[in-house]
């Protein structure tokens, strides 16, 4: 079984979605020299979340080609905290209460476990390195499974799935999703979620099919 926590905010997404269409998901790499904040309720604590939250969203960093340690030049973290690694991608916005907008604009950078703690909600983080991602559609608490899920692709499914004891996802073909479907245990899943691209003015991202934990 996969991890419950992770687990858990797919069955919430799932049933939050429900039949609506949710738009698609950007990550575009800018340069953003202003004060950023701590975003509000971004993610669980990537430390009791192995594996994903936090760690998965430094994987997008890096896929993107922004590395190194945490950015945060100005808030002195204590004497054998984690910093100065870059430990999670850290979500980030100007507002200094920290919210973002369902589907609005936030920014990921690196950040240590400590800086990225609730601990420094409100505090105005600057940083020299300016090269960071610009997320677009986020919803605020999100799994970094279900934003990446909604990026960009030229394939018109995409399938969420746990496999050996952890949450996963890929892009498939009209074929091979009409083959899962048949028959799910192909790949050895768990549970699984099957999200369909339906590609108009927008792009919007269906539920089509799932099978997740009672």
């Amino acid at each position: 079984m996969s991890d419950n926590s992770e687990t858990d905010a797919i069955m919430n997404f799932v049933r939050s979605v429900g039949t609506i269409g949710v738009e698609s998901t950007g990550a575009t790499v800018v340069t953003y020299a202003a004060g950023l904040y701590n975003v509000s309720g971004s993610t669980n604590d990537p430390t009791h979340v192995p594996g994903n939250n936090g760690t998965a969203w430094k994987q997008l960093l890096i896929n993107c080609g922004i590395n190194g340690g945490c950015y945060v030049t100005n808030v002195p973290a204590p004497i054998g905290s984690t910093h100065p690694n870059f430990s999670v991608g850290g979500h980030m916005t100007p507002n200094k209460n920290g919210m973002v907008p369902t589907g609005g604009i936030c920014y990921l950078m690196p950040l240590c476990y400590w800086h990225n703690s609730t601990s420094n909600n409100g505090i105005q983080f600057n940083h020299v390195n300016t090269n960071m991602l610009q997320l677009t559609g986020y919803m605020q608490g999100e799994l970094a499974l279900t934003f990446q899920v909604r990026l960009p692709s030229s394939e018109p499914f995409a399938l969420l799935f746990s496999k050996d004891g952890a949450w996963n996802y890929r892009d498939i073909s009209q074929s091979e999703a009409e083959s899962f479907v048949s028959d799910p245990s192909a790949i050895g899943t768990d549970h699984y979620v099957l999200i369909e691209r339906v590609r108009g003015e927008r792009t919007l991202h269906y539920i089509r099919n799932h099978n997740l934990p009672v």
